[in-house]
């Protein structure tokens, strides 16, 4: 099974060619290959909260490929009233949390403590990892300070090879946060390959590899910022490392299959 640990549902950032409702989602996976795609709500992370979460929450009951997060705000510390869904229905799998689009440091007493909470309540929480120009707020060392305090939680940080900028080069793959992520060796944190530019830098999945080890890689697009044509080539790139075929398929699926049926079975 290929498992897509993370992808949208909406319009991200408003642009109509970053848009997919529930068809359109299902009908990228099942021309990718894909069997299952673990969505947010666009909506939840850029706009409303709640009406956001309500949105994937139909959007769930009328589809069999889709999983969903529930997104959570500690500015909006309400939002905590919308992990009940992960309790209630077995497409919720998790949380989604999203520091640079909602302003505010993981590592703030204020968003520790929401953070904190919501980890005791839910078995996966999905990170952005500041990765883009301008941002910041979702430090790794932090995540993965949380990952420590909460070891039956398991963490994915997403985008964490991803891109930064500087004055000098405009663009080049976070090895700094894989590194810490290596040097830190928690079981309950995995990364994933949303945004690993393999696109344009021979390397950085072998270099992933080599520090994380197959079993804490998860396949992750980012879905629909990458379409069904861009999903295939992802998976060919995991295909195509000097790996064994039980590596491959921990990263494809085998260890996203591992992280939800601790949803499952809870």
């Amino acid at each position: 099974m290929i498992i897509d640990i993370h992808g949208h549902l909406g319009n991200i950032n408003f642009a109509p060619f970053w848009a997919a409702d529930a068809a359109r989602l299902e009908q990228y996976a099942t021309e990718a290959g894909v069997d299952r795609i673990c969505v947010s709500s666009a909506r939840a992370i850029m706009y409303d909260t709640a009406e956001g979460n309500r949105e994937l929450d139909a959007a769930l009951k009328q589809t069999t490929k889709l999983l969903g997060y529930v997104t959570v705000n500690p500015m909006f510390p309400e939002t905590l009233h919308d992990v009940d869904f992960v309790d209630g229905n077995p497409k919720w799998i998790g949380v989604k949390v999203h520091p640079d689009y909602h302003g505010y440091h993981v590592a703030s007493s204020l968003a520790r403590d929401f953070l904190d909470t919501v980890a005791e309540r839910v078995p996966l929480m999905l990170f952005h990892v500041s990765c883009m120009p301008g941002t910041g707020f979702a430090d790794a060392g932090a995540i993965l300070d949380l990952a420590e305090r909460h070891p039956r939680t398991r963490i994915v940080m997403a985008h964490l090879a991803g891109i930064f900028q500087n004055a000098v080069y405009p663009y080049f793959p976070n090895l700094q946060g894989l590194e810490k992520v290596a040097e830190r060796h928690l079981d309950n944190v995995y990364v994933d390959t949303a945004h690993t530019l393999m696109y344009v830098y021979p390397g950085v999945m072998e270099r992933m590899v080599e520090l994380l080890g197959p079993e804490h890689i998860v396949f992750g697009t980012d879905v629909p910022l990458q379409g069904p044509m861009q999903m295939r080539f992802a998976l060919e790139i995991i295909r195509a490392l000097k790996l064994p075929p039980a590596d491959i398929g921990l990263m494809l699926g085998g260890n996203a299959e591992m992280i939800l049926r601790g949803k499952r079975d809870a």
